[in-house]
């Protein structure tokens, strides 16, 4: 394939998550991304739509210097409030990526689209503000996810269009060992759990992307009988976990089911849980949007062959993952991205430059 001069040799893709007013390391914060944005169009780039991306990466079409790709990860209700207004007042577009089982039923946006485009809607404060004080010495977040409404009004936009994220973006337990129990403490991570959620005093087992590992099932006789030492509800066992007494029964009810902790998953079950991660997200999706999806991002950017097997299966053609490279036309199956960060109004524009020119971003182990 030849290229002119004026032609991408490869497509840089931004990877953001939150936009809202929390201050944590992976949200970008409202008035900086407007800045970046701002910059992004002042120096002539476009942040270009999903079908423009995959006429690149799947069909080798050619796009024009200056083009990024800007993706936002799980489907948060801050990117309809916030990312969508900033993207439309500069030019750009981006890519929302939704959890399908994380969204809100609700087929009405809370806020029309031509207001929250327009700027003229008030944040709720949940959405700008995503945590809860549980206790004195405990946060815990407590995400704001787009409704189908929402989502079906951002495909429709000209400025957002959707692709699969997965059905429940779920880790799984990759083995017996332990060090300690699950128990009501600051948690400031979105994915974290498994497709059961948390039991309160399991042990806590290492917990790993669930499109690429086999996943390790605890034992239920032992999880009926920790639900039935410790409380399970957030205060009580925050509680439980105070006394004195507290860690020290539950682990002599761990230590009396040692060596029958859990089992791993069977064939079977694996490709059924994959299946569900895979196929049944797609199916929602399309249900939720009244179109075919075959954009896929996978969960935490990890899977395994037989996951990719599926999913091409499933119709995917177009593949993102969470590392950096390149992107060069016509290699759709591994899309890099790098991360975005509120690293100044200028960090975003130098960064998509570096990303344009692969060579030189090797060089400086950019990519």
């Amino acid at each position: 394939m030849t290229t002119s001069p004026s032609t991408l040799k490869s497509l840089p893709v931004v990877m953001s998550h939150y936009v809202n007013e929390l201050e944590w390391r992976i949200t970008l914060n409202p008035a900086g991304f407007e800045e970046q944005c701002h910059v992004l169009a002042e120096r002539g780039y476009r942040g270009i739509s999903l079908d423009e991306a995959e006429n690149y990466l799947v069909h080798g079409e050619s796009l024009p210097k200056k083009s990024l790709l800007l993706t936002f990860d799980d489907g948060y209700a801050d990117n309809y409030f916030y990312a969508l207004p900033i993207l439309a007042k500069y030019g750009h577009k981006g890519v929302c990526f939704p959890v399908t089982n994380r969204l809100e039923a609700e087929d009405k946006p809370r806020a029309s689209f031509d207001a929250v485009r327009e700027g003229k809607v008030s944040i709720p404060p949940h959405v700008a503000r995503p945590v809860v004080q549980k206790t004195q010495d405990i946060v815990v977040r407590q995400d704001i996810f787009l409704n189908h409404g929402e989502v079906r009004a951002l495909d429709a936009s000209g400025i957002f269009q959707i692709g699969v994220h997965g059905r429940g973006h779920y880790g799984v337990y990759t083995g017996p060992k332990y060090s300690r129990f699950f128990q009501p403490r600051t948690q400031m991570r979105t994915f974290y759990r498994t497709e059961d959620n948390p039991v309160w005093g399991l042990p806590e087992f290492s917990v790993k992307p669930g499109l690429q590992f086999r996943a390790f099932l605890p034992n239920p006789l032992m999880v009926e009988a920790i639900k039935k030492l410790v409380p399970q509800e957030f205060t009580a066992a925050t509680d439980f976990f105070a006394h004195k007494d507290g860690l020290p029964s539950l682990r002599a009810l761990a230590d009396s089911f040692s060596g029958k902790l859990g089992r791993y998953e069977t064939d079977a079950e694996r490709h059924a849980r994959m299946r569900r991660e895979i196929v049944t997200g797609k199916e929602e999706l399309e249900q939720i949007l009244g179109r075919k999806v075959h954009t896929f991002c996978w969960p935490w950017g990890k899977y395994c062959d037989e996951a990719f097997c599926m999913a091409r299966d499933a119709g995917f053609k177009l593949f993102f993952v969470v590392s950096r490279g390149a992107n060069p036309p016509g290699k759709p199956l591994a899309v890099h991205r790098f991360d975005s960060r509120n690293g100044g109004k200028n960090w975003l524009a130098r960064q998509a430059w570096l990303h344009e020119q692969p060579l030189l971003a090797s060089l400086l182990g950019v990519i």
